[in-house]
Parts: structure tokens; sequence; C-alpha cells
């Protein structure tokens, strides 16, 4: 599917740089398209700069059968901030947090239904941990990274 959108952006102020518009106006654009389709449930979103772990998909499959029973979790993210070696361990541990952190992670059908109508212009990242998209809902996210950025900017 290939996103071809060159309207004005809309900036809130004109200084503004274009990727944060950019960027929020596809995810929204790729979820719509994925979500159409009512064959999908969820979408794993990656970044073309992440390599995944062996078991991400493994891992992703298990947070999706949690989404689906437990309505106090929000998403699953495949990174851990603190996931460095030092700070972990157990690859088999899995976390409740409040903090949305991206890099790999799954969204399902219906926190789409519920987000969509609402998606923010620019700056989608900040928008989602804010406590109105996120109401009261956690993120899960592993002891131990299952993906890793080799990206050199954003």
């Amino acid at each position: 599917i290939q996103h071809l959108d060159t309207s004005p952006l809309h900036k809130h102020q004109p200084n503004e740089p274009d990727n944060y518009y950019k960027i929020a106006r596809h995810y929204g654009w790729c979820f719509t398209q994925v979500f159409a389709d009512k064959r999908f449930e969820f979408a794993i979103v990656l970044e073309d700069d992440l390599e995944v772990a062996p078991d991400f998909f493994d891992y992703m499959a298990a947070g999706a059968a949690l989404l689906q029973r437990d309505p106090s979790l929000w998403t699953v993210s495949a990174w851990n901030d603190n996931g460095l070696a030092q700070f972990s361990r157990d690859p088999s541990k899995v976390y409740r947090t409040d903090f949305f952190a991206g890099l790999g992670w799954l969204l399902s059908r219906r926190l789409w239904d519920e987000l969509g109508p609402k998606w923010p212009k620019a700056y989608w990242d900040d928008w989602m941990r804010e406590p109105p998209q996120r109401q009261g809902r956690a993120s899960l996210r592993p002891e131990i990274s299952r993906t890793v950025t080799f990206g050199k900017e954003g």
C-alpha cells in the first residue's frame, strides 16, 4: 500500500518541522487501511530501523491474546527503556507500565476504533502518552527488549 498525500499540513506553528506532521498523518492513514480490512484485529508497528528478536512474533502473539482478554491493557511494546544487560535477566518476564514506549508495538482494532476519530495532526507518540488516551490502562513491556534500533537519527 502506498500513501501519497501532499495536501497542506496545517501546522500549529509555521516554524515546526514537517516530519512530526507527516509521520502522524502516515500512521493514521496506515491504521485506517489495515483495520478497514475486517480480517485484522491487530497491527504490529515496526519502524524501518528496528531489528527484532527471534521470539518477537511469539511475544506479540502472546501479548495479543492478553489484550483480547484484559480491558485494563492498552498496547504491547517490544521495547524496554531499561532493558540493558545489567538490569535485565529474565526473558519470560513481562511488566505493566503506564508509559507508552513504541519501538515495536502492537495496536488492536478496538483501540484504533477509539483513537482513530481523534488521531492527532502531529506528535502522535506524545499524544498517546496523555491521560485522555491512556485512560488508566497499562502497556505491556518485556524485561528484555525484543527490538533494537540501529538508526542514527530520529
